[in-house]
């Protein structure tokens, strides 16, 4: 049995979804919705590991009784154990650099990119419905970092939280539009889970954080993007959106100081 449980196509929720259908791997989708706090229902699947881990609300895959989250991990695990095209570099070095990225990303790009979302889109949308029953929901939740994430977005002021994140954007968005001008992929010649995970975080960005990627300031990314786009798994992966609004879907990553 393949089963993942996922929300929106965007963001963390996108990569799994992107690789599947690059795979052709048919799978029992579990579609459920972070701002009703439904990752927290008893029948939902989970570990140690999946209620720890970095990217907190993110999709889990179930596969043969285990437990998978993480997004980039879940990237290799289905390019690894799932039949179908390789998505993976045919050279060490380009297995290294997709790895190199895969971390770069999540330690550099994936906490920024969902601060931005969550600012934009999630925290007015909390703020509009705010009441004594949200307030002792997010109370509730567990570790005391994830609680946190989610209570910081009740405030009405995000300057801070959003200007610190554009900071941390510009040195990751520097060395792919700097590793796109000698290829188009980012592991080297063959398209792989780098350029699935790199597209799932880059996407959102023209929209968020214009004067940091646009047809002028990043050429290469911007036509990196139009690359996946055409792509007939991206495609599919975001026709899987039920609200017709997967670019407003976000919820809270992991704080700078855990990624550090």
């Amino acid at each position: 049995m393949l089963a993942l449980y996922h929300w929106e196509p965007n963001l963390y929720f996108l990569k799994p979804l992107i690789a599947l259908a690059e795979k052709g791997i048919e799978f029992d989708s579990h579609y459920f919705d972070p701002m009703q706090f439904e990752q927290f229902a008893v029948d939902f699947p989970g570990n140690a590991e999946s209620r720890l881990q970095l990217e907190l609300e993110g999709p889990v895959l179930v596969h043969e009784g285990a437990i998978i989250s993480s997004s980039f991990f879940m990237l290799e695990y289905i390019a690894e154990a799932l039949p179908g095209p390789s998505l993976l570099p045919r050279d060490a070095h380009g297995r290294y650099r997709m790895r190199a990225f895969g971390q770069s990303g999540a330690v550099l790009l994936g906490g920024a990119v969902a601060t931005l979302g969550c600012a934009r889109y999630l925290g007015p949308a909390l703020r509009r419905h705010s009441n004594g029953a949200l307030r002792t929901r997010i109370a509730a939740i567990e570790p005391s970092e994830r609680r946190a994430r989610w209570a910081a977005l009740l405030e009405d002021s995000q300057e801070g939280a959003v200007s610190a994140a554009l900071g941390r954007l510009q040195r990751p968005v520097e060395r792919i539009e700097a590793a796109l001008s000698g290829s188009p992929w980012l592991a080297g010649t063959d398209y792989s889970i780098a350029d699935i995970d790199a597209y799932a975080l880059l996407a959102p960005l023209p929209t968020l954080a214009p004067d940091v990627v646009s047809g002028s300031a990043t050429p290469n990314i911007t036509a990196f993007l139009t690359r996946m786009q055409s792509r007939p798994g991206v495609r599919a992966a975001l026709a899987r959106s039920r609200t017709g609004r997967p670019a407003e879907a976000f919820v809270p990553g992991a704080e700078a100081s855990r990624w550090g």
